[in-house]
């Protein structure tokens, strides 16, 4: 659906997914107006605030360049990883530069967004739901006998509290091993699990994960391998950089590694190790503080801290629209729906990898769209993937780049031969989104370039480059093959 110029276009949140589509539709001359309920912008990264699950201290798992988006560089002194205070620091400084900030009605919370479009009454053009994926905690059912204290990770206060006592962490995704970790460092911890899963640390030799694991040649072989050859491959990788998880004394994970999962944590094999953290399966029973484990073994704990996930909340959301998109949010490339034109969806997805370049790939796309800038996609194929099983977790290169083909901005691998290699194994930098194609700008190329010599990169796989030629590439192999050699 395309609208007209000066259209109204409302957006749900501030936080990254509200700002950065702001950003986009005040580009392409719509009147925005951003609702949030909260009494300042960030979301989740304005840490203080009773809706941030972002705990005092915490820093973020993917890196500086890429907690950023592909205009606006995070700032050259911070870390590797920032704090929270960072990103909301830079958020902050994104919404004043390009003039989102005055677009913000703050503490002005939706109570319903109802097809044509209307919020609250007010009626729009067009409307983006980007109020976050994080927001109503999942407490799994049979804690309630628990004599001690039960919280979910999103109230999660930071290690001091529980200072000589025991606690008890009970998942293992990012969060899970996280807080575990953060424990750790006070106090003995158990780290119970349905299931194990592989573990990959946050830095390896200075190259951070998201630089390492999410690479375009990693979609490539998301995308062409069978399914079979890409865990035999993912796993020989993830044991050959992290280890097995049962070498430091740790569960075994299943072998096929999309069975098992993956999840991120710099120090929790070494502490799994030295037994600041002692692994259980998951829980069976409680009596008083006493947790029964599925293995028949026990602990008797004094808190449960719950990694167990979040459930979908957009409570403002018109039942009309609950009809269109079921209780999944059954949307096109998680963004758009053929039976909802003028609406948008953004950042409503659980992802591997880092969410700030996905969430303003999706923004472009949405007001690409409304602004005629790129065709809309064909009604029958979005429905016909919409129909389609989708993966519960989306792996941060693959998502990325099917979005980018989306939109158009794939990057053209043989029109820089000196970006050819960074493009195909180097990290997702944002600013590649940049190079070519809607929206590309000028300076791109060395911004990207620059990006890339901040930091370490892992090394490239000589049979990697040989793969290229089976994947459709082999000019692109040629290019590496040649610069090797020189």
């Amino acid at each position: 659906m395309r609208l007209r110029p000066g259209a109204r276009v409302a957006i749900v949140g501030a936080g990254p997914s509200g700002l950065v589509a702001a950003k986009q539709a005040l580009d392409a001359g719509f009147d925005v107006t951003v609702f949030e309920a909260s009494d300042d912008l960030g979301g989740q990264w304005y840490t203080t605030a009773a809706h941030s699950g972002v705990w005092p201290a915490m820093h973020t798992n993917t890196s500086r360049a890429m907690t950023a988006f592909s205009d606006f560089d995070a700032p050259a002194d911070y870390p590797l990883h920032p704090a929270a205070e960072q990103i909301h620091a830079y958020l902050r400084a994104y919404a004043d530069h390009f003039g989102v900030t005055d677009r913000i009605r703050l503490r002005t919370p939706v109570s319903r967004l109802s097809p044509a479009w209307e919020v609250d009454g007010e009626r729009f053009d067009g409307v983006i739901v980007a109020s976050g994926r994080f927001r109503k905690p999942r407490i799994p059912p049979g804690l309630h006998a628990f004599d001690g204290d039960v919280i979910h990770a999103f109230d999660y206060p930071g290690a001091e509290p529980y200072r000589d006592r025991r606690p008890l962490v009970y998942g293992n995704g990012i969060s899970g091993l996280e807080i575990a970790s953060d424990l750790a460092a006070v106090t003995a911890v158990v780290s119970a699990f349905r299931k194990p899963r592989y573990v990959i640390q946050k830095v390896v030799d200075g190259v951070s994960s998201d630089w390492q694991w999410y690479t375009a040649f990693g979609a490539l072989e998301r995308r062409l391998l069978s399914r079979e050859a890409l865990s035999r491959k993912l796993r020989d990788r993830v044991l050959r950089v992290a280890g097995n998880p049962a070498a430091f004394g740790a569960p075994e994970p299943h072998g096929d590694i999309f069975t098992a999962g993956l999840s991120l944590c710099q120090d929790y094999l070494a502490q799994v190790a030295d037994r600041s953290i002692v692994c259980r399966p998951a829980i069976a029973a409680i009596n008083g503080r006493a947790v029964t484990f599925i293995d028949g073994s026990t602990a008797t704990v004094d808190a449960i801290v719950c990694a167990t996930g979040y459930d979908v909340d957009i409570p403002y959301l018109d039942g009309a629209v609950w009809a269109v998109l079921g209780p999944d949010l059954a949307l096109y490339q998680r963004t758009l729906h053929p039976d909802l034109p003028g609406f948008g969806v953004i950042g409503q997805f659980l992802a591997q990898g880092p969410y700030l370049p996905l969430l303003e790939l999706q923004a472009r796309w949405i007001v690409a769209t409304w602004a005629g800038e790129v065709s809309p996609p064909d009604e029958a194929h979005m429905r016909a993937t919409i129909a389609e099983p989708r993966p519960p977790l989306d792996a941060h290169n693959a998502l990325a780049t099917t979005l980018a083909d989306e939109l158009g901005v794939a990057p053209d691998l043989l029109t820089r031969p000196e970006l050819t290699d960074a493009l195909l194994f180097g990290p997702l930098l944002p600013p590649r989104y940049r190079l070519d194609g809607p929206g590309a700008l000028p300076d791109a190329a060395e911004r990207f370039a620059a990006q890339l010599a901040a930091s370490p990169r892992a090394p490239v796989e000589p049979a990697d480059i040989d793969a290229l030629r089976g994947f459709g590439l082999a000019q692109a192999a040629d290019i590496l093959s040649r610069s090797a050699l020189v």
